[in-house]
């Protein structure tokens, strides 16, 4: 299971980003990684995704899944360990093997990328330069089983 707040941001005219959507698109996740936690497969890991806005995330997410469809992905920008301490504190509860899979691509290479996205998913440029300097590496003592580091 793939789950991505940006998913939920998604109208039929594109991604729409207000307070109240995001809001509600992070609720949902969290509804569907509590259910994803209680019906899926028992040896389905959980993947917790960290990096900046265009680091490889998704594409990572999608190319994972498509090996390990029992899996499940949290892919989201998660950059703070207070972020992630509640994905790891409800995969734990229900005794999941959580790997941290973070991306340490380059700046340039994010806003590069960033900016060939469609028109309606490019991020800031500020706000993409204050998350990939806000992040805060994961470690064993978070509660990850693993740590994987994506250098693209």
């Amino acid at each position: 299971m793939h789950i991505n707040p940006d998913h939920y941001l998604e109208t039929k005219r594109g991604r729409l980003w207000t307070v109240k959507r995001n809001t509600a698109a992070w609720q949902q996740c969290f509804a569907d990684l509590d259910h994803a936690l209680i019906h899926h497969s028992k040896n389905s890991d959980v993947y917790i995704l960290i990096g900046c806005q265009a680091s490889g995330k998704s594409t990572w997410a999608k190319q994972h899944l498509l090996k390990h469809p029992d899996d499940i992905v949290f892919d989201a920008i998660l950059v703070k360990k207070s972020e992630r301490e509640p994905i790891l504190k409800l995969a734990k509860k229900y005794h999941k093997v959580c790997i941290a899979v973070c991306f340490q691509t380059p700046l340039k290479i994010c806003l590069q990328r960033n900016q060939q996205r469609p028109q309606d998913q490019i991020v800031n440029e500020n706000a993409l330069t204050n998350v990939y300097k806000a992040l805060e590496m994961p470690t064993d003592k978070e509660g990850f089983n693993q740590i994987i580091i994506i250098n693209a």
